[in-house]
């Protein structure tokens, strides 16, 4: 029998230790002080991705006791395998540029059905948790930023002197043209491998709906600009019925498209499990919802 993937454990138990550390994150901007929620007892977050076994952020929120499920409205489909021009490029470039997760995951497969891994290529990803996935799944050591960003990739040593070089960046289709637009313009060829798409999930639609529509605390989790556009699109869908939630999101630039779709954001430092908690810790504080 398939596991319902919108479920996880609820609940939790007393005696939760305060969240650490002071680079949180708040209502609207990114909140390093203030009070900080030990427990999130009566709070429901529903993450709009796919369940994972062992997802650290709905383990860490449903260890405070959180109830936690997942709608996710994109699916994510792999793109077909790499070609001879493609796989050339890759090949021969100086170096690799990981932006996403599934781009490790889907990317990766590919270059090993091609032959390509392993590598001695210089691996570069967009921030720690992509990092993570090259080193847990391939055994790969990658370079990447603090500031799990494209500003951040831009500011690594390694990519300042790239006159010459050719870089290949894995993605999925569609999204930011601004690395490859500064690779360019520091003298670099940059090709884009787009390994996977994303593409709508509806059928989590109703139930999402009746969630948004049940009493008390919500507070969504959209881990990107896609996500919140498919989630205006299912409330406009719902001929503005619903009113538009609170939703955590990693990062200014998620941020700005939260706030310019009407959502509030609750920012976390980065998408990183850690930050995305202590975000929600500042955030749900019993005088918010005290009635």
């Amino acid at each position: 029998m398939r596991r319902d993937p919108r479920r996880r454990n609820a609940g939790g138990s007393p005696g939760y230790p305060a969240c650490r550390g002071a680079a949180g994150a708040g209502r609207g901007r990114p909140a390093g002080t203030g009070a900080v929620t030990a427990s999130l007892t009566g709070l429901r977050v529903l993450i709009l991705r796919s369940a994972r076994p062992g997802d650290p952020l709905a383990a860490r929120l449903t260890d405070r006791g959180a109830e936690v499920h997942s709608f996710p409205l994109l699916a994510i489909e792999s793109r077909s395998a790499l070609d001879a021009g493609r796989s050339a490029a890759v090949a021969n470039a100086d170096g690799w540029i990981f932006i996403s997760r599934h781009a490790v995951r889907h990317g990766l497969a590919q270059l090993a059905a091609a032959g390509l891994v392993p590598t001695r290529v210089p691996i570069f990803a967009v921030g720690a948790a992509t990092a993570a996935a090259l080193r847990e799944d391939w055994g790969i050591s990658a370079r990447h930023p603090s500031e799990a960003n494209t500003e951040g990739l831009l500011k690594l040593p390694e990519l300042q002197a790239v006159q010459g070089q050719t870089l290949v960046i894995f993605r999925g289709v569609g999204g930011r043209d601004a690395l490859r637009a500064g690779l360019r313009e520091r003298g670099a060829s940059v090709h884009y491998c787009e390994v996977y798409r994303r593409v709508p999930e509806r059928r989590w639609e109703p139930a999402l709906a009746a969630a948004l529509a049940a009493p008390g605390p919500v507070l969504l989790v959209a881990h990107s600009g896609e996500v919140l556009r498919a989630l205006s699109q299912l409330l406009e869908r719902a001929d503005g019925s619903m009113p538009r939630p609170v939703c955590l999101v990693p990062g200014e630039r998620v941020a700005d498209t939260a706030r310019g779709l009407g959502f509030e954001p609750v920012i976390a430092a980065s998408a990183l499990a850690a930050k995305m908690e202590q975000a929600v810790c500042h955030w749900y504080t019993p005088e918010r919802f005290r009635t």
